[in-house]
């Protein structure tokens, strides 16, 4: 399978996994902090941006193990995982298939916890509307509530990344992150340095959530963005790229 990544820098691995509905391109001026001292990978998701799709239905331990083969294709040795929403999900099927590979984990507006029946039905009610309407009617409409400022001047350059996804993938991908197991004891037994990045105005992901999470897990650490939502590489991408350097030197 074709992945399409960038790779550029040198110096410990930096794997930065995308959100959902985007690609790879939302980590161009973030993934610029650290190319000084890392070699940053930014990928595009099988299905998203130029990687080619998965066939059929599929789940995200499938993705996950396309993004297991690139690590081992390309020899990222120990690479640190930075997963945004649904990278984050995906990174945690990578460490529960194959933790030895990965040398530490940020999950960045991203949570082990499965979908509640709640959610779930917020998924199904996304895929009865991708199939009547297509995707980009939905993908356009998706970013604003993303971020704490509706009128942030990054909201337009997201879409545009957002309106690239085929209805395929949109729908393919709901269904597998409303089917995702939950990740909570993964989370608690990898051994390895793992930091939530959280946004204080997250709609989607609470913070006593997290902390939840983080309960008896003698690795994690939380960093909470005042200001931010889902979006902190764009809304915050300094206070981000800072934590996240103060995180690397701890491993």
């Amino acid at each position: 399978m074709k992945i399409f990544s960038k790779i550029r820098g040198k110096g410990r691995p930096l794997i930065f996994l995308h959100g959902f509905p985007m690609h790879q391109g939302i980590w161009d001026a973030f993934s610029d902090h650290f190319i000084a001292s890392h070699t940053t990978v930014t990928l595009d998701l099988p299905g998203f941006g130029k990687s080619d799709p998965l066939p059929g239905t599929f789940t995200l331990d499938d993705v996950a193990s396309e993004v297991l083969s690139f690590i081992e294709i390309h020899k990222l040795h120990n690479p640190v995982v930075i997963g945004h929403s649904l990278g984050g999900y995906v990174a945690l099927s990578m460490i529960a298939m194959r933790p030895d590979l990965i040398g530490g984990l940020v999950l960045f507006h991203s949570t082990a916890l499965a979908d509640s029946a709640e959610r779930k039905e917020s998924r199904n009610k996304v895929i009865d509307f991708v199939n009547k309407n297509g995707a980009k009617e939905f993908t356009t409409n998706f970013i604003a509530p993303l971020f704490a400022n509706p009128q942030h001047a990054d909201i337009e350059r997201i879409k545009q990344i957002a309106a690239t996804t085929v209805k395929g993938t949109v729908v393919a991908y709901t269904q597998a992150m409303r089917e995702r197991p939950d990740r909570v004891k993964t989370i608690r037994t990898y051994e390895k340095p793992t930091l939530f990045l959280a946004g204080a105005k997250d709609p989607g992901i609470p913070l006593a959530s997290i902390y939840q999470q983080a309960e008896d897990c003698k690795t994690c650490e939380i960093y909470v963005m005042d200001n931010v939502a889902h979006m902190g590489m764009v809304e915050s991408p300094a206070s981000a790229a800072g934590r996240i350097k103060d995180f690397l030197n701890k491993i």
